[in-house]
């Protein structure tokens, strides 16, 4: 195992950030262009110890170099069709706010620019900033603070903690209790359908309350230095009981921070390339299919640098969601229009045995669409998880109490 290549990540890093320079002269962004995607390689080829460091730095340098390519070629001309809506940390710098043109910034504010759409991956504070995310905090400095404190403290310790007294040294994804022969078939898979359940949960709420806790101390970071406003940082996650259906579980639930990305190539591909008319069922299936397509592909990415090898699950797992989502629409379509259930209000979806039948349907489709996911991975150690401190007490005093019941 080799070490990870620092400079080569942060020379790709002063590449994506020379690129996004607002200039309009272009000629120098094709010779950087084209080192960027040098170096990404070299990257993808240099080998880590960690597979955690591994797989993240795998989705970070996909998901940046698509998203500097969306920008750059994706929509509108770059860099004038950029703007940001300034919020209260600049509002008195700058007066003009988004009116000012980028290409005709000083250079200090050109950098500032720069730099700050290059990690806006969610595009919050900018024109482009997509809809259905978490509600904005109020600009209050110090209230933000101290509930993101206790964010970051539940969100990075107490629930992965706990969760990993389901997930954590179990069959259904450590490797380290499996023959080194078995195959993917022999971990979540095995676990039958309805056993599933508790498993999947735990692995959502682990996975989700990692990035969230990621999310929380960047958060502090920026803020707390005074160098970013709260109103710019809500939460990385939506509520959870807004997962009704598989489509509002990725758009409302899931984190957003590929959304821009994923939604502007899938736009571009509908609108520029098949000139599918805006707001069309063929251009919103169009966009909903090559997102997800990308998606899996940004975490075949992550996969690659843990198995140095093609795993393509992550591809299958993500273009299954569009197809259940096609059907999920289509029964919704059918509903509306029976005179049975028309009237429950279905329509809207807001009926509480509408919501409590689709948390089982989405429920019901997670358990059978994950162990897609989580197969090969588990069979090279990807999910071998281990109890947290909290989880292993918990775990020894059931034991123990189970052992008492016994004598």
């Amino acid at each position: 195992m080799g070490q990870f290549p620092w400079t080569t990540a942060l020379l790709f890093e002063a590449l994506r950030i020379t690129i996004l320079y607002p200039t309009r002269h272009h000629a120098f962004r094709v010779v950087a262009f084209a080192a960027m995607i040098y170096v990404a390689v070299q990257v993808y080829l240099t080998m880590e110890a960690s597979r955690g460091a591994s797989y993240t730095i795998g989705i970070s340098t996909a998901l940046h170099l698509g998203f500097t390519t969306y920008l750059l070629c994706g929509e509108g001309s770059f860099p004038d069709h950029w703007r940001r809506v300034r919020d209260q940390a600049h509002a008195k710098s700058d007066a003009g706010g988004s009116e000012n043109l980028p290409s005709n910034f000083s250079f200090m504010k050109k950098l500032w620019w720069t730099i700050d759409l290059a990690y806006s991956v969610r595009m919050i504070g900018w024109v482009q900033e997509p809809q259905d995310l978490p509600t904005h905090p109020p600009p209050s400095r110090r209230t933000f603070l101290w509930n993101t404190s206790l964010k970051f403290i539940v969100n990075l310790f107490l629930v992965p903690d706990l969760t990993t007294l389901v997930i954590g040294q179990s069959p259904a994804f450590d490797s380290r209790l499996h023959d080194p022969t078995d195959g993917p078939e022999t971990y979540l898979a095995a676990v039958p359908l309805l056993r599933r359940v508790p498993y999947v949960v735990a692995f959502f709420i682990f996975m989700g309350s990692l990035t969230c806790g990621c999310h929380n101390l960047l958060a502090l970071v920026c803020v707390g230095l005074g160098g970013s406003s709260p109103t710019l940082w809500p939460d990385n996650w939506g509520s959870w009981g807004d997962a009704y259906t598989i489509r509002r579980f990725w758009r409302k639930t899931w984190h957003q921070r590929m959304r821009p990305t994923l939604a502007g190539w899938g736009g571009f591909v509908a609108n520029k390339i098949f000139k599918f008319p805006r707001g069309s069922n063929r251009s919103s299936y169009t966009k909903l299919y090559v997102g997800f397509f990308l998606f899996g592909i940004i975490h075949l990415s992550g996969d690659f640098m843990c198995a140095r090898r093609m795993i393509y699950d992550p591809c299958k797992f993500f273009l299954l969601q569009p197809i259940a989502i096609t059907f999920e629409d289509f029964v919704i379509y059918l509903a509306k229009r029976s005179p049975l259930l028309g009237g429950i209000g279905l329509g809207n979806r807001t009926g509480a045995v509408v919501r409590v039948a689709g948390y089982c349907w989405v429920m019901l489709w997670l358990c059978l669409a994950l162990p897609v996911l989580t197969g090969e991975q588990s069979t090279i150690g990807f999910n071998d998880f281990d109890r947290g401190p909290i989880a292993r007490f918990l775990f020894d005093k059931w034991k123990q109490y189970a052992v008492d019941r016994q004598r």
